[in-house]
């Protein structure tokens, strides 16, 4: 079908990361004046609209004026284009004249034909056009008002980011260079976050339906389907397995429950993903087809089920037993560093051991709430995964006896589980979980710390595939990694006194304030082919030595929550600050993956940190946190965050309650230095506690009405 006013693109087939397949959909440009009148000439293809020699910046159908072709001529096998061109006017001083121009994909011509009945009316348009920035507007629900007013709207490109990261995926975008375009198991999760802050209601059920990509053996599917828990099938070999991919579903799970108070969500029951990867992906099920599904079943053929923190427990628990030369956890595949991918056999991550512990802290004390807030002194979990819960503290030790404890789980879990279950008492499952997290915490501190000299030092963060660690002063040089630094910190492994030495050793061998602020590690000089590809990159460019936006972000997050928020913001605001020195990031607002050697961001959407960034200003900085429910304020902004009239304010969520937070600083203090003086909301005083902590509880906030409410805290 013609029309007067379109140009149509009908591709036979589809070529994208799914294969070669034939295209059902047509790409249109659709064009009208002010006045409905449709284009008099058109362009349908690239060298009709550019001519010989010409250009898409000085194309001859302009420059030469080439004659174009009627709405009813069909061209077969040139490539597209989308150019019009209307009949000549002009125009006097002062006049204008306004064009519509419309792009859209569809998949019926009749569609196509209602679209253009309904905007080729100018003021149908602009009606159309401030319903949709007042939608974009709407979605982001955070606001800040500091002394800084192109940072508080450079948040608002950072609180928008994660929304755009979801639509864009991970690729298709100029400067991406691999990825299909989907999420990952990391982004489905870290997504969540920002969710959480902004649009929690309907974060419960994805995070619910998420645990379905959960294996038996603790690992989980890499092929994400579409819509909410739907995982599809690795059938590529042996599968690759990212040793940090538990730590991010109790993260944000934890967080969940924080700000909602929703603890009976570790009760949901949801079932397991099943496909051919077996024993940690180390081995194939021969028995499992596609007649089987991707859902785990039991002995007698029924899909099994169990709860979300019956997952959780398989997820870091497993992990606990798999580990390396050192007793620290394998490395396997990669960890959150991607290009760690050449150490699969004795590699291990000290950093995100470290990570773990703070997890299965994180763990026992959500059981402990559970408990507490429910009146359950016991629960159900699958019988296998008793030889997962040793009692015996020696075996921690004993590295071959670890392995052996695992390799008898996993080897009960290879093909159907019988399904059987056991009763756990709460608090003996709480303990154990703390005596392990416990023996993790010294047995890092005991090994890995690196004391360089009174001033600095370092935890080592990796072991590579030689078993020799990374950190430390070797080859004549200092290496020192930051994610290795991140995780100690973040997890109450590192003491105070070494967080001092550790930041003043970032600030020594990793902070480059011109290029972004903390690079991912110093130069090593070598091609490490024992860790990874990431060595094989130049120096300061992607995962080796670039300033990686998510590990600073982390990196700051670490610091705020163990009360060194100077130090937090310096990460923070000099990520900021170049991210808005257009002549070196070029870049608009917003985050980065990275800035590279140069200082210039990119992969401007794939990243993570974004959604880490806002949740570290809207938790940490401005202090605006839940607790099992209750909302939390406990500030730790410095005396440069204030205005010139010592106000800091934030716009937020909670408990879908819209909340204006004013922090008063009249004698412009730092954190550390001021006390919580008084607080209100409504005008009505809320508690106060240790002078540091305002709160209002989720009875109370229940009772709130559907308003904007207003809280001012006083500082002094």
């Amino acid at each position: 079908m013609a029309f007067s006013f379109a140009l149509q693109c009908h591709l036979t087939n589809s070529f994208d990361e799914r294969g070669h397949q034939l295209n059902h959909q047509i790409y249109y440009v659709l064009g009208f004046d002010d006045a409905q009148k449709t284009p008099e000439t058109f362009y349908p293809t690239v060298e009709m609209f550019i001519g010989e020699g010409g250009t898409f910046t000085h194309p001859a159908a302009v420059y030469k004026e080439t004659a174009g072709v009627t709405s009813d001529t069909r061209i077969d096998g040139r490539e597209a284009m989308g150019a019009f061109k209307f009949e000549s006017f002009t125009l006097a001083a002062g006049q204008s004249k306004t064009f519509i121009l419309l792009m859209g994909i569809n998949d019926k011509t009749e569609n196509i034909q209602a679209v253009a009945n309904k905007y080729k009316n100018l003021a149908t348009v602009d009606k159309t056009l401030e319903e949709t920035k007042d939608y974009w507007q709407e979605k982001v629900g955070v606001d800040f008002k500091t002394g800084d007013s192109d940072f508080d709207s450079y948040m608002k490109w950072v609180c928008f980011q994660p929304f755009l990261r979801r639509l864009f995926g991970c690729s298709f975008l100029p400067h991406h260079d691999y990825g299909r375009g989907g999420r990952g198991w990391r982004d489905l999760w870290q997504d969540c976050l920002s969710l959480l802050l902004m649009e929690p209601k309907t974060v419960g059920d994805m995070i619910v339906n998420n645990y379905k990509g959960v294996r038996l053996d603790g690992t989980n599917a890499t092929i994400i389907g579409d819509g909410d828990g739907n995982f599809l099938a690795d059938r590529n070999g042996i599968t690759r397995v990212w040793m940090d991919h538990a730590l991010w579903p109790l993260m944000t799970t934890k967080l969940y429950i924080d700000q909602t108070g929703d603890i009976d969500i570790l009760t949901k029951e949801v079932s397991y993903f099943k496909d051919p990867h077996v024993k940690r992906g180390t081995e194939i099920d021969q028995d499992w087809n596609d007649a089987y599904g991707n859902q785990q079943r039991t002995a007698d053929d029924a899909i099994y089920t169990g709860s979300i923190l019956e997952h959780l427990l398989i997820q870091h628990l497993t992990g606990f037993y798999e580990v390396g030369k050192h007793n620290i956890y394998r490395l396997r595949g990669a960890d959150w560093n991607d290009a760690l991918d050449m150490a699969d056999e004795n590699g291990e991550s000290v950093a995100f051991t470290a990570a773990y512990s703070g997890n299965l802290m994180d763990l026992a004390n959500l059981i402990r709430l559970l408990e507490s807030q429910t009146n359950t002194d016991s629960i159900e979990i699958l019988e296998e995964i008793g030889l997962l819960l040793k009692k015996d503290s020696d075996i921690y030790d004993n590295i071959e006896r670890k392995h052996q404890i695992l390799e008898a789980y996993t080897n009960q879990c290879r093909h159907n589980v019988k399904g059987r279950k056991i009763r756990i008492s709460l608090s003996e499952l709480a303990l154990n979980l703390i005596q392990k997290a416990a023996w993790l915490r010294q047995h890092l501190q005991k090994q890995e710390w690196l004391d360089f000299n009174d001033q600095e030092g370092c935890y080592n963060s990796y072991y590579d595939n030689s078993s020799k660690p990374t950190d430390g002063f070797y080859n004549d040089r200092m290496h020192m990694m930051l994610t290795g630094q991140v995780f100690p910190i973040m997890n109450y492994v590192a003491t105070d006194e070494q967080i001092r030495k550790i930041t003043a050793s970032a600030d020594h061998y990793l902070y480059r304030p011109e290029i972004g602020g903390y690079r991912l590690n110093t130069d090593f000089k070598e091609i490490k082919t024992d860790l990874g590809r990431m060595f094989g990159f130049a120096y300061g460019e992607k995962e080796n030595g670039a300033v990686f936006s998510h590990m600073t972000v982390m990196y700051a997050n670490a610091l705020y929550r163990r009360g060194f928020a100077k130090e937090g913001w310096k990460a923070l605001k000099t990520l900021s600050d170049t991210a808005l020195n257009f002549e070196t990031s070029r870049i608009y607002p917003g985050i980065p993956e990275y800035f590279r050697a140069d200082g210039r961001g990119v992969y401007h959407y794939l990243t993570g940190a974004a959604s880490w960034y806002m949740l570290t200003m809207v938790t940490e900085a401005f202090g605006v946190h839940g607790k099992a429910g209750d909302l939390i304020l406990y500030p730790k902004l410095l005396a440069e965050q204030f205005d010139e009239k010592g106000r800091a304010s934030i716009t937020t969520q909670f408990a879908d309650k819209t909340f204006q937070i004013h922090y008063d600083n009249p004698n412009q203090k730092d954190f550390g230095k001021y006390i919580i003086k008084k607080a209100t909301c409504d005008n009505k005083e809320i508690d106060v506690t240790d002078d540091a902590f305002a709160f209002i509880t989720k009875s109370d906030l229940a009772k709130l009405s559907d308003d904007v409410h207003e809280i001012v805290i006083t500082l002094d």
